[in-house]
């Protein structure tokens, strides 16, 4: 029973639902609701009362520890032999953003892959607000993510400097101000984006960086933004903002990871030293050493080494 997979359980007191976990599992609930009932059957213990939401009992709660305990003592049994056979193995679970997921992870993938190529790696997308909670709760292996200079619990690296500007359509600019837009994107870059009043605007979530940043350059700015729509999906706000619907807030590297379509007709506006901010590696405490995720710090270091030094000749030329 030790090496057994309880993950089904786990699923199933988290979701507090079958048909949920269900889903989750790609099972039916019947192959779930079977399971259940031959586990309890086999300790002799009623572990979950039905109903919506579904509850532990006391018997639940104690198997859902031990449930947990399974799952990580397997994970570390498997990452130790892959260490000691070569080519690592496991599975490395890292909390990143959608948009920062393209930038970075493709390269970091490959080279993780061409060095540990047992170690499978898992995506967990989610907003920072989420991110710095993986991390806190040792949800995930490691975090990027804006993490400030501390967090307890979890070991924090600098990685690079991010920037969110102001991206709109020219000929919506143009129409609001009466000038170039180059002329104009520079001026307010300069001068605050004061005069963009009566601008409309697609704005993500408050819940993470670039929504939070957005509604603090307004209200410094003086502007009740008219929002023509909001979204968690910076993608689709900046595919707004090039068919002209509004000015959106985003990380001026997604200019870099996005297709040509939906950047050519915008101009960026460089925001106030406020809308700078650090992107930091987490990795939460007391895991047991793993040559994996050693090994991913120090190429994600070494990749957004790169992303710095471009930063800084940018800065040169200018």
């Amino acid at each position: 029973m030790a090496l057994e997979n309880w993950d089904w359980f786990i699923k199933l007191a988290e979701t507090e639902n079958f048909t949920k976990a269900a889903e989750s599992l790609q099972i039916s609930q019947q192959t779930l609701s079977a399971r259940l009932v031959a586990l309890e059957k086999t300790l002799e213990a009623k572990l979950i009362v039905r109903g919506t939401p579904l509850s532990l009992t006391s018997a639940g709660m104690v198997f859902l520890i031990f449930a947990r305990e399974q799952r990580q003592a397997s994970r570390d049994m498997l990452r130790q032999i892959g260490e000691v056979t070569g080519g690592g193995a496991g599975i490395l679970k890292v909390g990143i953003s959608h948009v920062r997921g393209r930038l970075l992870m493709p390269q970091a993938i490959r080279r993780m892959h061409a060095v540990l190529p047992g170690v499978s790696i898992h995506l967990v997308e989610g907003t920072n607000r989420e991110l710095i909670r993986m991390a806190e709760h040792a949800e995930v292996d490691a975090v990027i993510a804006r993490l400030g200079m501390s967090i307890p619990g979890v070991e924090v690296t600098p990685l690079y400097e991010e920037e969110v500007v102001l991206a709109i359509r020219g000929d919506l600019l143009e129409s609001i101000v009466a000038m170039p837009a180059k002329e104009c994107a520079v001026r307010l870059s300069n001068e605050g984006i004061g005069k963009l009043k009566e601008c409309p605007f697609v704005l993500e979530s408050i819940d993470d960086i670039a929504g939070r940043i957005a509604y603090s350059e307004l209200r410094n700015a003086g502007i009740d933004p008219k929002v023509v729509a909001t979204s968690e999906n910076l993608p689709t706000l900046l595919a707004m903002a090039a068919e002209g619907l509004g000015a959106v807030f985003c990380p001026v590297n997604m200019f870099d990871v996005l297709h040509d379509s939906l950047t050519k007709d915008l101009v960026r506006i460089t925001l106030s030293e406020q809308a700078k901010y650090d992107i930091s590696l987490g990795i939460p405490l007391q895991r047991e050493e793993w040559k994996a995720l050693e090994s991913f710090k120090d190429l994600i270091k070494d990749q957004t080494s790169l992303i710095n030094a471009k930063k800084e000749t940018a800065a040169f030329i200018r």
